[in-house]
């Protein structure tokens, strides 16, 4: 039975987004050739979510056909990828279209970027590249059966079941990253990962590949962690999927801990996915080897590692408290009180990082001082008063140094 989807198409697009893909549509029939809405947006239409982005096939050259439709209609290409005849327009209105080339793809070796070949190819060839069923739809925008659902996979039906289902036994050793690209549609869309499909998932990680993807594997653990449910950290454990960048993840970390540091916001909203990737990674024997670290990265690992080795903290001692926190990254201190609990970086991060020496070398040199490196000990002794709470004000900090002087000339 043939399914059209007019009726979800005109409901969940905006106007300028109707607008657009109408433009695109006449461009297509002025050029003879066949466009499809695909991937995404096809499931996206069918869940009835928020559609954010645009993408269509062309069933020729995508480039060209993109060519054609900047020079006769309002809109300009953005930007071209040659090599996989893809280009982005934009429209006078802002809705931007992403449009490529129907293709094949193949993997040379397991885990490598796939090679492309055979554009303009027709579109039941195109989604055999894809990742999973539910992403190999397409809506028909051209000819007398316009708005059909083409469905070659029954992706159809697995929306419907809320199944994720790969297209091939090969999925996952041609693309590594699809294991944490399962789990993030099943989290995004309360979904479950198809029986066979989990099975061959477990297979692989039981025996991974040595030559992975690490960049696209990185980006999908971004994106997964971006997601932030409560569960998020456990199903990567539960799945096994941490193996692919870790031999010895936390096996569980405590999310009310997140939220307390979310709460004090000392690190960005979109590093929050770090926080999550380093609990998998910071007891590994291979963390630079398996996640592609950056320097910035390895230093907050780093960090983190030191000041669990250094052990909790009186939560008393502000002196060893600021000694042991001040000169730390704030994504460190974050990644630590959420493995280690330890309270003093609360108090740290809500009082003593404030704490501040309010005179400086001006003022000692006022004071009959001569610039030497006893300045950073004078310093250091108007911290440590100012840490005990003795100190609040310069006047107060000007007094201690009066009579630090008299003592340091008797």
């Amino acid at each position: 039975m043939s399914v059209f989807l007019e009726k979800e198409f005109y409901e969940m697009l905006s106007e300028k987004m109707k607008a657009a893909v109408s433009i695109s549509c006449l461009a297509a029939k002025e050029r003879g050739v066949d466009i499809f809405l695909i991937g995404g947006i096809v499931r996206d239409i069918i869940l009835g979510n928020e559609i954010k982005d645009i993408d269509i096939a062309v069933q020729s050259d995508a480039v060209g056909f993109c060519e054609y439709l900047a020079s006769k209609y309002d809109c300009k290409i953005e930007s071209t990828q040659e090599k996989l005849r893809t280009s982005k327009v934009r429209f006078n209105n802002n809705v931007v279209i992403d449009f490529a080339s129907t293709r094949e793809e193949k993997y040379d070796s397991p885990g490598v970027l796939p090679s492309a070949f055979n554009f303009g190819c027709p579109l039941n060839q195109d989604v055999k590249r894809r990742d999973f069923t539910i992403n190999t739809l397409a809506i028909k925008l051209t000819g007398d059966d316009k708005y059909k659902l083409i469905d070659y996979y029954s992706g159809y039906e697995d929306i419907k079941n809320k199944q994720i289902r790969i297209l091939h036994k090969n999925s996952f050793v041609d693309d590594p990253s699809r294991i944490i690209r399962a789990l993030k549609f099943k989290e995004r869309f309360d979904f479950m990962i198809e029986p066979e499909t989990y099975s061959i998932m477990q297979s692989y990680l039981n025996n991974i590949s040595k030559d992975i993807p690490l960049e696209r594997i990185k980006n999908e653990f971004r994106q997964y962690f971006m997601i932030n449910k409560e569960n998020i950290y456990g199903e990567i454990i539960k799945s096994n999927a941490y193996k692919l960048i870790s031999d010895n993840p936390l096996k569980e970390i405590n999310t009310d801990r997140i939220k307390k540091m979310i709460n004090l916001n000392i690190f960005k909203e979109t590093e929050i996915w770090f926080l999550y990737v380093a609990c998998l990674i910071v007891n590994s024997n291979c963390t630079d080897i398996n996640l592609n670290m950056t320097a910035f990265e390895n230093k907050i690992i780093s960090e983190t590692q030191n000041m669990i080795l250094s052990g909790i903290v009186d939560i008393n001692d502000n002196e060893k408290i600021y000694k042991k926190y001040n000169d730390k990254i704030d994504l460190s201190l974050a990644l630590y009180f959420v493995i280690s609990g330890d309270e003093s970086v609360i108090k740290f991060l809500n009082v003593l990082k404030q704490i501040k020496v309010l005179i400086n070398g001006n003022d000692l040199i006022e004071l009959g001082f001569i610039p030497s490196k006893y300045f950073s000990e004078i310093f250091e002794n108007i911290l440590k008063e100012k840490l005990k709470g003795l100190l609040k004000t310069k006047e107060e900090e000007i007094n201690f140094v009066k009579r630090h002087i008299k003592k340091q000339s008797d």
